[in-house]
């Protein structure tokens, strides 16, 4: 079983990404940190709050994050999630609150309390990531693993034609997060933009709450899809990152060295990455495990699966 923190930014795919994390046997979700992104942090926070209530997890701590990248000003992603990020579901006011600790003193504080024992699963920018790594540099050597949602390497990107929205967002953060000495899988658009979810995929599920709300985000995003460029499907970004810890075999990894361009300009935020061993500099060791290919269908299958459980309640 892993032990597993979701550091999130929760639009309508990091729910999809959380639900799988909590009908899965393989994690043990020991909290949730959130942060700026897909939203403001504020509607993200309350939004991991309102999916855990639904879900009847409410023993799980929330500790909201970072408000703003590290040196850019603030973007979000209003325009594709809806006003509130699920789409503009509607769900009800949390009764549950965060916990009073900031999400990078909690990042430390459990990594360090258990050490080799914490996947760090990151589904959002790396803001809260990054300054926990400044602040107590030691969580590289007692993190078990990072897994981030992040990048654009032989694809193009899907903020600007060479960057992907969670590194763009905040490029400072994901530079030393990926130069940061410790165990990274990066599961980047290479494999997540090849594993759609299909409308028909998700309209078999049984109805309950979370199902309920799945098929309504999800039919959100088909719409967005269809008059974006008419491609009848929903790319599961973040769900995909959860999905390489509870099944790892189902994508191909690939040591590889990773940069990220940090100057201004139409390369900002772009994913640089050398695969080829050959002739490469010292300084171009490989710091990350590259997803380059996936077993889309039987992701998908694995979803729809697990969604399955909540028909009986969690």
């Amino acid at each position: 079983m892993y032990r597993v923190i979701l550091d999130t930014d929760v639009g309508i795919d990091d729910a999809l990404a959380l639900f799988l994390a909590l009908s899965s046997p393989e994690i043990e979700l020991e909290a949730i940190t959130t942060v700026n992104g897909n939203v403001p942090v504020e509607i993200g926070t309350r939004n991991a709050l309102a999916l855990l209530e639904l879900t009847g997890r409410t023993d799980i701590p929330v500790a909201r994050g970072c408000e703003r990248p590290l040196v850019r000003p603030a973007i979000d992603a209003k325009h594709i999630h809806g006003e509130n990020g699920l789409g503009n579901a509607v769900l009800a006011e949390p009764s549950i609150t965060p916990v009073a600790q900031h999400a990078v003193d909690l990042l430390i504080e459990r990594i360090m309390a258990k050490p080799q024992m914490i996947t760090l699963v990151c589904i959002g920018p790396l803001t809260n990531v990054a300054l926990a790594l400044r602040r107590e540099p030691r969580i590289a050597e007692n993190i078990y693993e990072v897994v981030i949602m992040g990048g654009a390497l032989r694809v193009h990107g899907n903020v600007t034609p060479t960057a992907e929205y969670n590194i763009y967002a905040d490029p400072h953060a994901a530079y030393i997060v990926l130069h940061g000495g410790w165990p990274i899988r990066l599961v980047s658009l290479d494999v997540t933009t090849m594993t759609l979810l299909k409308p028909g995929q998700i309209a078999s599920l049984p109805d309950n709450r979370v199902t309920q709300l799945i098929k309504y985000m999800t039919n959100y995003s088909f719409r967005f899809s269809a008059a974006l460029d008419n491609t009848h499907g929903f790319p599961m970004h973040d769900p995909l990152c959860v999905g390489a810890v509870v099944q790892p075999d189902l994508i191909a990894w690939q040591p590889c060295y990773v940069d990220v361009e940090l100057a201004d300009g139409a390369t900002l935020g772009a994913t640089i990455a050398q695969f080829d061993p050959r002739d490469r500099p010292h300084s171009w060791r490989p710091n990350v495990h590259a997803s380059v290919t996936v077993e889309a269908e039987q992701f998908i299958q694995l979803f729809t699966e697990r969604c399955k459980f909540y028909d009986e309640g969690p």
